[in-house]
């Protein structure tokens, strides 16, 4: 991991549009890689198995995070973003700063994709809602894919859903693995990844190849191409690789092609908004857990 949070500062370095995002999740996976990293957060009932039919194996649980530490990376995600010149930035570092932007709030809003309470939290932080959802995009990083590290239920041998089998997202990208190019969806913010049949969106379950199909670059369709479907205009960027990303890569990758996602909007292409599932948790302080 600790290659691609170089990569992530070097990116920074020669992108300025780019590097609140990349310095933001330098310090995320610099958290989720220290040695006490795995244990920002677990599960208060722990489970060995995922849950039955499509439910994600968050929903309906308790989740115990530290605090001080999710606190110390809401404060370095904000200054990040003021020195990276980020328009209300400093505002946003008062309200983290005087607690007036509860971690543990914005980090369950987030996770649920609450667009309510979202808003709430942006009105007391006078802020806008895009900048505080991408602190708190920041902040669920951690936190879930601690979860998933350390759960052995977080890597389903049976997952049917377009959705992330662990937190509801939709899928950050997809991999077409190895000589047999499998197709794997794969989630940014949790890291899990799940097999997903080729001819199919993954979005509103399509399956009619007539209404499927893709865009690329010239000679790099085989490697990096825009999968779309044009039922609900759904896309997803998929890659060609050896064998499962790290987190760390899928976030790398994501950010590195945001031109295929400009392309994508211009052809009236998007992701859909929110969860694939309405999650439901709750996050708590470990320290007051114990």
């Amino acid at each position: 991991m600790t290659a691609v949070i170089d990569k992530l500062e070097q990116l920074a370095e020669r992108d300025a549009v780019l590097a609140p995002l990349a310095r933001s999740y330098a310090a995320t996976l610099r958290l989720l890689t220290s040695p006490t990293g795995t244990a920002i957060a677990v599960l208060l009932d722990p489970a060995d198995r995922l849950a039955s039919g499509a439910i994600p194996l968050l929903h309906g649980r308790t989740i115990a995070t530290d605090l001080g530490a999710l606190r110390q990376l809401a404060r370095d995600t904000t200054a990040i973003l003021v020195r990276s010149g980020v328009p209300e930035a400093g505002t946003l570092l008062d309200a983290v700063a005087s607690d007036r932007l509860p971690p543990l709030d914005l980090a369950r809003a987030t996770l649920c994709a609450d667009q309510e309470n979202l808003q709430r939290l942006a009105l007391a932080t006078q802020t806008s809602n895009q900048l505080v959802a991408v602190l708190g995009s920041v902040l669920v990083i951690p936190i879930a894919a601690a979860l998933v590290q350390n759960s052995a239920a977080a890597s389903p041998t049976r997952w049917q859903a377009g959705y992330c089998p662990v937190c509801a997202a939709w899928p950050t990208l997809a991999e077409l693995r190895g000589l047999e190019r499998e197709r794997w969806l794969r989630c940014g913010r949790c890291g899990s990844g799940w097999r997903f049949p080729h001819q199919e969106c993954p979005f509103c379950g399509n399956s009619d190849h007539r209404r499927l199909g893709y865009f690329a670059e010239e000679g790099k369709q085989d490697s990096q191409r825009v999968e779309v479907c044009q039922a609900c205009r759904g896309y997803v960027k998929t890659f060609a690789t050896l064998g499962p990303w790290s987190q760390g890569e899928v976030l790398w990758h994501d950010l590195t092609t945001v031109e295929l996602d400009l392309v994508a909007a211009e052809r009236d292409y998007r992701r859909p908004e929110g969860l694939g599932y309405p999650l439901a948790v709750q996050i708590v302080a470990r320290e007051l857990a114990a």
